[in-house]
């Protein structure tokens, strides 16, 4: 009798199992964001301007409600035109309108945790990606340029919510923030530093 119970038991949390699998959302999603970043500390002498060419992608695969990992791409254009100077130079100085550009491409692997259940309205979450980023550096001095093109270490602290567009939906609309850092160095670049901006979407795929 007692052997009955426990497997009514087991069948019955089954059940419960099964139902709130059926209720939660696709393990498996991606996301596209439009990005704009802000350049700060040394990049910001390079280039002071906010960026607004820049996007962002992910694919992500959910462990539960709460935690999931995946890789994130992406991409940002900072530019700046500045007037006519006269710059020194080891030899002499030089007269030029100088064009700086300085585009970055990360790809990361990251780790988000939610703040909310899968049932919430809004569902905030933070992440962390880590990873490389390809910079790839130019300044024209007129008609020359100099150029560098590496790989550099980065990471990316982000807050974030994501809202279902309906209860378990499987799209959300998705808007966050983030903190860029890498070690890289070039010229008046001493570090690369940035505050970006994302938002877009975010489907989870059956």
């Amino acid at each position: 009798m007692k052997s009955i119970k426990i497997l009514i038991l087991c069948i019955l949390a089954g059940l419960g199992a099964h139902t709130a699998s059926a209720q939660s959302r696709s393990p498996l999603s991606v996301n596209f964001n439009y990005s704009g970043a802000q350049p700060l500390g040394s990049l910001s002498d390079y280039a002071s301007k906010a960026s607004f060419r820049g996007w962002k992608a992910g694919i992500n695969y959910g462990i539960n409600d709460r935690w999931s990992v995946g890789l994130g791409f992406g991409f940002n254009d900072f530019y700046e035109k500045t007037d006519r100077m006269v710059y020194p130079d080891k030899n002499s100085d030089i007269s030029a309108v100088q064009q700086r550009t300085l585009q970055v491409l990360p790809i990361q692997a990251v780790a988000s945790y939610n703040f909310a259940k899968a049932d919430a309205k809004v569902i905030p979450y933070g992440s962390l990606g880590i990873g490389t980023a390809n910079m790839n550096y130019e300044k024209y001095w007129g008609e020359f340029v100099e150029k560098e093109n590496k790989w550099a270490f980065l990471v990316s602290p982000e807050l974030g919510i994501n809202v279902p567009f309906g209860k378990y939906s499987p799209v959300m609309f998705n808007a966050s923030v983030q903190y860029n850092y890498a070690p890289y160095t070039m010229n008046e670049i001493s570090s690369f530093n940035s505050l970006q901006g994302n938002i877009g979407i975010k489907f989870h795929i059956h």
